[in-house]
């Protein structure tokens, strides 16, 4: 089966021939006999410290996978679903309701004790107003006394809408801007 038809495909261990004088080892096995073998000591295993150690896990519990419940009774067969009627769609826009604000509830003696600091509030910041000559001051301060009249206006109206805390607020804003208003050279 060899590419030449008169050589032989295997020649016989007895066929071989051995006349070949050995002259040693090879040189590359030569230089490893003859340096000094390298002795490993075996060591014992490295003992693990408190903060090595090995965190214990518990493997998890076995599976198990629940079997189906018996049917206890027959449930009847539900019909084809119906297509819903369609309503007609209203093309106006719903009308949407102001929020429901809650008011404190306020006792008569209450409610007429804010009514009267409210009215010193008011009272004051008027007083201070009608002390200025609006034509004599300068731009900046005129805009200011424009936003007092405005802070009055606001806080008597939420007096009459019965919002006694805003009315408040907005009185002790009037009365400040006024006094500021009023230092200023």
């Amino acid at each position: 089966m060899g590419c030449h038809k008169n050589t032989p495909a295997a020649k016989s261990v007895s066929e071989l021939d051995y006349t070949q004088e050995s002259k040693g080892p090879a040189p590359e096995i030569e230089n490893q006999l003859t340096s000094n073998p390298i002795v490993v000591e075996n060591l014992p295993d490295p003992v693990p410290s408190s903060t090595e150690a090995a965190p214990m896990i518990q493997p998890p519990p076995p599976r198990t996978i629940p079997g189906r419940p018996p049917k206890t009774s027959v449930e009847p067969r539900r019909s084809a679903r119906t297509p819903a009627a369609v309503e007609p769609v209203d093309p106006r826009p719903p009308v949407q309701q102001p929020p429901i604000q809650l008011q404190p509830q306020l006792s008569r003696s209450d409610r007429d004790t804010m009514v009267r600091k409210i009215n010193e509030q008011l009272e004051s910041a008027r007083k201070r107003i009608r002390s200025l000559d609006e034509a004599q001051l300068p731009k900046e301060l005129q805009t200011s006394l424009k936003v007092v009249f405005d802070f009055i206006q606001k806080a008597e109206d939420a007096v009459k809408r019965g919002e006694y805390y805003q009315g408040l607020v907005l009185a002790q804003k009037a009365n400040t801007l006024a006094s500021t208003i009023a230092t200023k050279p």
